[in-house]
């Protein structure tokens, strides 16, 4: 069986991407996709900034990736951007693959095999998280939902469900919409596939990020014990990784160092 032969017999998987002006960002998530072990794949682009990408997806000629460029406008929600890349998509199964996150090369993969399954729609329950600041920078934690993490999300195409109009939470209410039908969300044995990178350019600011260490009653006093009794915040729990969450972490710092992020 040939290589093209063998890519065939697998669902195509399409990674859909908004960005705009964040080119060096962009960069590592692009590389990303090109390091997924899944084969039959292909990445979206949606683009309503000034910047051109042409420079970097050059070097990704052989892979399957559609740029498109969109005119800014003012009304140019995130929720309408990721409709864009729907409406883009070719796959059988669709994933969010945001700019300015990093994913291990198994992710799709692993997400894939759940559709394959009879599931529609998957989602990691928790992912690694870093912030790109003095005090974290060599502390990433384990941040939990307890619905699932909206952006991880990899579901089976369909035309019914869309993203909310919306700049900020659409991709929360598009997995509200996905609860409603065969949803799998992953054991934190997983928390390893994804790292949520806070970089000071994000959608949220810096407290969504850390609210996942206080998103419960039990986890704010856990918070308050370790960061304001103890005064010692990297004893706490979330803070310890695992063998894989720490090898997960060492590809995100070198990835990041050779893309000129850290």
């Amino acid at each position: 069986m040939t290589f093209k032969q063998k890519k065939t017999t697998y669902p195509k998987v399409s990674c859909l991407m908004v960005t705009a002006n964040r080119l060096h960002i962009a960069n590592r998530a692009i590389k990303c996709f090109a390091d997924q072990l899944y084969p039959n794949k292909e990445l979206i682009i949606v683009d309503d900034g000034e910047e051109n990408y042409n420079s970097i997806l050059n070097n990704y000629s052989k892979l399957d990736i559609k740029y498109i460029k969109i005119e800014k406008q003012q009304n140019n929600t995130l929720g309408y951007l990721r409709n864009c890349s729907l409406e883009s998509a070719t796959g059988d199964y669709i994933v969010q693959w945001d700019d300015d996150d990093w994913y291990h090369p198994k992710r799709l993969e692993i997400q894939a095999e759940i559709l394959n399954n009879g599931y529609d729609a998957c989602c990691l329950s928790a992912t690694i998280v870093h912030i790109s600041s003095k005090e974290y920078m060599n502390h990433p934690f384990i941040g939990q939902l307890r619905g699932g993490i909206p952006g991880s999300i990899m579901h089976k195409k369909c035309d019914n469900i869309r993203y909310s109009n919306l700049s900020r939470e659409e991709d929360s209410y598009y997995l509200k919409e996905w609860s409603k039908k065969r949803l799998y969300i992953f054991d934190t044995s997983f928390n390893y596939l994804f790292i949520r990178s806070y970089h000071g350019d994000n959608t949220w600011d810096i407290e969504h990020f850390q609210r996942r260490l206080k998103n419960s009653i039990m986890k704010w006093l856990t918070y308050i014990w370790y960061f304001q009794i103890k005064k010692n915040p990297f004893q706490h729990p979330n803070f310890k990784l695992n063998f894989e969450e720490e090898n997960s972490f060492k590809m995100f710092i070198n990835e990041s160092k050779n893309s000129r992020l850290l």
